[in-house]
């Protein structure tokens, strides 16, 4: 099999995976049948005293609507960063998997070891990153808790 081959079935693949996901957790399926008109919370001229003030004035079925608009966004929110992390997981992996396939082939050959010797730093840095990433999810998700 060749290289292109490869590419191209590890793309199906991956966009395989991308759909199962979004089918477990339901990110395709619309559950609310009603169309709410949320603001955009994070833009700059967002007054939050004004909204709270024109969402008190509202019906209770409009309150309703709206917390199921913003709990359907907050699951679709978590769902996605669920199937990023996925991502990102199955990235990792596929590089460790280049690296050992890197490091078999270096010592069967003397020129490949120099790339080892560059590549071990920037490797065990982007390690650190990564753990240093993953330490400061953990704390947010705690603290968001």
């Amino acid at each position: 099999m060749n290289c292109c081959q490869d590419i191209s079935e590890k793309h199906n693949k991956d966009i395989q995976i991308k759909r199962t996901l979004r089918e477990f957790y339901k990110l395709d399926t619309p559950t609310t049948q009603f169309v709410t008109q949320v603001p955009k919370l994070d833009t700059d001229n967002f007054d939050i005293e004004q909204y709270a003030k024109d969402v008190l004035c509202n019906n209770p079925q409009t309150l309703l609507n709206l917390e199921n608009t913003l709990i359907q966004e907050i699951h679709n929110l978590e769902c996605e960063k669920k199937i990023l992390v996925y991502d990102n997981y199955t990235k990792l992996l596929s590089v460790g998997d280049a690296i050992q396939k890197v490091r078999k082939t270096s010592f069967k050959k003397k020129d490949n070891q120099s790339v080892i010797a560059i590549l071990e730093p920037t490797l065990a840095h982007i390690g650190t990153l990564s753990t240093l990433l993953s330490e400061s999810l953990v704390r947010k998700e705690t603290k968001d808790l």
